[in-house]
């Protein structure tokens, strides 16, 4: 939505299984937001996203290049257990998780953000 300056990302029923599909996504968002030339606010949907273990660690340095781009993200998922493992996962390696219930719940996060 450029207008409000968010970038939505969708994730869902996505399983992450090479490394390939790992680098693949770190060239989407960058070829999308770089160009851009300035932070957006980002909604991730992680309704139903999978990684493979061995993934884990390439896939958290993948989202933190992707924050390079971002003036701020949440995240949501519905699964109560998703939200603890990906919270868990980016906490442990020094990202902080923003994980939320609903599009709702992460939208209305992020709009207060967006007032401070």
């Amino acid at each position: 939505n450029a207008a409000d300056n968010i970038f939505f990302i969708n994730l869902e029923n996505y399983y992450m299984k090479t490394s390939e599909e790992v680098q693949e996504m770190r060239e989407v968002v960058g070829s999308i937001l770089e160009p851009i030339g300035k932070k957006v606010h980002t909604i991730a949907n992680y309704d139903n996203f999978n990684v493979s273990p061995h993934l884990v660690d390439e896939y958290v340095e993948m989202v933190k290049y992707a924050a390079n781009f971002y003036e701020s993200v949440t995240r949501y998922t519905t699964s109560t257990f998703l939200r603890m493992k990906l919270g868990d996962e980016l906490e442990k390696r020094g990202v902080s998780p923003h994980i939320y219930e609903s599009k709702e719940e992460a939208r209305k996060v992020l709009a207060y953000d967006e007032t401070l």
